[in-house]
Parts: C-alpha cells; structure tokens; sequence
C-alpha cells in the first residue's frame, strides 16, 4: 500500500468527491435498467420485482453497517498512519460481509415463500415474486462483498477504479439484463428470470473486479487475515460503529415504508397521491446525489483527521463541506423550482398525478438546505464513529415527528397528501437543527478510535504478535 494522502486542501477534496458523484449517477441507471424491462414484460412481473427489490433494501441493511464500520476504522487508521492497521480492517471487513452475505442468502432462499406471505402479496404475483426473490439471495454473498469493497476504496481515497468498475458493472448488467430477458444479442430468453439473473452476474463481476484490484495493489493479501488476537481488539470498535448505523437504516427504511401507507391511505385522491410521491422520490433521488457524494466525502476526510489527531481540522474539513454542499445544492434547487410542473409533466400524464408531484416538489425544494445539511452531517458522525448521534437523531425525528405528525396532517387535519408532505418538510427542519447541534456541541471526535488508547496499543500488539508468529512458524517449515 502508497502511503496514504490525508490531504484536506479544496483541490484533494475535489479529487475525492466528484468521481464518487458521477459513481452515483451510474448506479442510479443501473436500477432504472430493470425497471424498465420489467415494464416491459408486464404488470405483474413489475409489482413482483418492486416488491422483491424493497424486502432486499431491508437485508442491505446489515451491509451498509459493516460498511459505516469499516469506513471509520480504515480512514481513522490511515490518518494516524496505522497503515498495517487499516490492511488488517479491509480484510476483516470483507470477510465478514462474505460470511454475512452467505448466512442471510441461505435464510432468504430457504424462507421465501414465510418472507412473501408475510408481506401479504397478493396470491397472483407471488410465484414471481418467490423466483425473483430467490435468485437475490443466490447472489446476496456477491452483492455484500461489491458494496464493501467499493466501501473500502472510498475510505483509502481510492475512487477513480470503482468509477471505473461500476461503469462497466452498468453496461454488463444491462446487456444481460435486456438479452436474458428479451432473447437479444445471441443470449438465452429466460423472460422475467433473466432480470434477477442479470443482477446476480453484475454483483459478482463487480466483486471479483473490485477484490482482484485490491489484491493487484497490495491492499488485500494473506498477510493481512486477522488472526484471533487482534480480533478480539479490533472487531469490537468495528461492530460498536457498525450496530447504531445498521439501526439508523433500518429505522429510515421501515419509516419510508410506513410513509407510503400514510400516503397511501389519504381520504382524498390516495391513488395520485401515492403515484405522485413515488415519480417525487425518483426526482428527489436524481437531483440530490450531489449531497450523497459530499457524504462520502465526508466520512473519508473527517476519519483521516480524527485518526491523525487533527480535532480542529475535523471540524473545519466538516464545516467547509457542510457550507459548500448547502450553498450549490440551493442554488440548484432555485434553478429547478420553476420547472416543477414541466418535470411532473415528464413523469405522468394524468393530471391529478401531475399535481401531487408539484406539491411534493414544493415542499422538497424548501427543504433543501435542511436536508442536504443533515446528509453531510451524517457521513461527519461516520467518519467519527458517533453512529450512535445518527441513529438518535433520525430515529426520533422520523418516528417521534414525521410519522406521527404526517398522520395528524394528512388524515385528521388536511385529509390530503400533502399534509404529509409538510410533515416531511417540519421534520427535515428539526432534524438538522439537532444535527448541528450535535456538531457544535457534542463530543462527536471523542468517539474516534485513536480515543481508545488501550484499543490501539492492543490492537497493534496483537498485530505484532501474529506476524512473529508466522515467522517462526515459516521458519520451522
């Protein structure tokens, strides 16, 4: 491994965050490719891939937690220079996010038909919905290790090769995903089955992709496997991250879901209502992927100065992406508002739809400063390893407020959708309110690793330990 940049000039932050935006750009085609296809065999076949799509979001859960882990540990133990610290964290977090891929896919396959009636889908969908689904999970494993390993590069400031991959992820994904499905290209017709397989065979190449890079450039290597020892000292620090932001996404995936049934069951055009938030989140999604590569971004930076002890600079780097962030993405939300009518009218073509979408924008674009600040706040308490603030300050303001208020407004108050979607604005505002003053006043860079000095010497102790170890093994032998 090169020894590390940990450079927080403009110019390095640049460097870092705009190929991850272009990298979220692709992925966002990359889920519309199925979509569309699916579309394009039917109703059924595209409620039973919704349906199969949103049950996996829930097990991505237990992936992006390990990956909020591995992302403070790895660039916290850059910036402190740790360098065989960091090896050691990139292949523990590959392994276990395999070993948890492995066991969650051989639960989803073998559960399928419990998980589908459980979610109460309706009987004439569900023998697709239980192919699909079944498919997921068979590459469930792949699909752990892709998002991971893409993780890890994020955290080693890496981000020009999984650009590069997830490029031709996208392309491979489509092209199987359009020949399996429709007999193109000289591949097999598989119908329906060819989407889910089309997404199989993209994780894995990802993966094998992304590991023979981290392999090809020493960051993945035998020396690396963390013994027991150092186990027992650096796990803890990995799961104690990763447990709150895994809570932190289930809590957001499970209040969206109660979101739409709020929206879903409005007294007054609940059909539109439900249509137009939907076509809303799709926009709201393309328009703001900027503020998730901040995100990013800021995870990396403020990891790498914790790491190094840079407190000061932690908060500075955070600040001036916080600032940066809010101003370009209001400026683009002032440019979007007159359009409102002309991107719902891209979107539907029933008017009452229209008008929902509209609505929905109205109060989305007024949020903006809010929202973004509390998405780039909340990749600061990753890159600290405070998940915790994170998982107190959303949980309580989606469950505490959005959900219940969405229901005061919209179906005792309003009787309408947007009544909710005001909640979601009043919620989005308290949200950030508590985010900075998590910032300004809480001790979000005590909860870094070098804090830990026990952690740290141990950790690097047992390191030690194991590398004379095998010498002396190698020696014997």
């Amino acid at each position: 491994m090169q020894t590390p940049d940990l450079s927080t000039s403009p110019r390095a932050i640049w460097r870092l965050t705009w190929p991850q935006l272009l990298m979220m750009y692709v992925m966002f085609f990359m889920t519309l490719t199925p979509v569309w296809t699916a579309g394009r065999l039917g109703a059924d076949v595209q409620a039973a891939l919704g349906m199969a799509n949103q049950c996996s979001l829930f097990l991505s859960v237990i992936c992006l937690a390990v990956s909020s882990g591995a992302t403070a540990a790895v660039s916290q133990s850059l910036g402190a220079l740790r360098v065989r610290r960091a090896n050691l964290y990139i292949s523990t977090t590959l392994i276990l996010t395999l070993l948890l891929g492995i066991l969650m896919g051989a639960a989803g396959y073998l559960l399928a038909a419990d998980i589908l009636q459980l979610l109460q889908i309706p009987a004439e969908i569900q023998p697709v919905a239980r192919d699909i689904w079944q498919i997921f999970m068979i590459g469930l494993p792949f699909q752990y290790v892709y998002a991971s390993s893409g993780v890890i590069f994020r955290a080693t400031r890496r981000v020009i090769p999984p650009l590069i991959v997830a490029s031709l992820v996208t392309v491979l994904h489509a092209l199987f995903c359009f020949g399996t499905s429709f007999g193109l290209f000289g591949l097999p017709q598989w119908g329906y089955l060819g989407i889910a397989w089309a997404s199989v065979a993209a994780s894995c190449f990802g993966a094998l992709l992304n590991c023979s890079i981290l392999i090809r450039d020493g960051y993945l290597s035998h020396r690396y496997l963390p013994g027991l020892a150092w186990l027992k000292v650096g796990l803890p620090y990995l799961i104690r991250v990763a447990i709150p932001a895994g809570f932190s996404s289930l809590v957001w995936q499970s209040g969206y879901l109660v979101l739409f049934i709020l929206v879903a069951s409005v007294p007054t055009d609940s059909v539109a209502a439900l249509a137009g938030l939907t076509a809303g989140l799709r926009i709201e999604a393309f328009l703001f992927m900027p503020a998730m590569a901040f995100n990013m971004s800021a995870s990396v930076l403020v990891g790498n100065c914790l790491g190094a002890g840079r407190d000061t600079e932690a908060r500075s780097v955070s600040f001036s992406l916080l600032r940066t962030a809010v101003v370009l993405m209001s400026i683009a939300a002032v440019f979007i508002w007159p359009f409102r009518a002309e991107l719902a009218a891209l979107l539907s073509m029933d008017p009452t739809t229209r008008h929902y979408i509209v609505d929905y924008l109205f109060y989305n674009l007024i949020s903006t400063p809010f929202s973004i600040a509390s998405t780039v706040l909340g990749g600061v308490m990753v890159g600290a390893g405070a998940t915790h603030y994170n998982l107190m300050v959303f949980g309580s303001s989606f469950w505490g407020l959005r959900i219940p208020l969405g229901y005061l407004l919209g179906h005792v108050l309003w009787g309408t959708a947007g009544g909710v979607f005001l909640a979601m604005l009043i919620s989005q505002v308290v949200q950030t309110l508590c985010m900075l003053c998590v910032f300004f006043r809480g001790r979000w860079t005590a909860c870094a690793m070098r804090s830990h000095i026990h952690h740290k010497r141990t950790a690097e102790a047992a390191g030690t330990r194991a590398t004379n170890d095998s010498k002396a093994i190698a020696k014997k032998s």
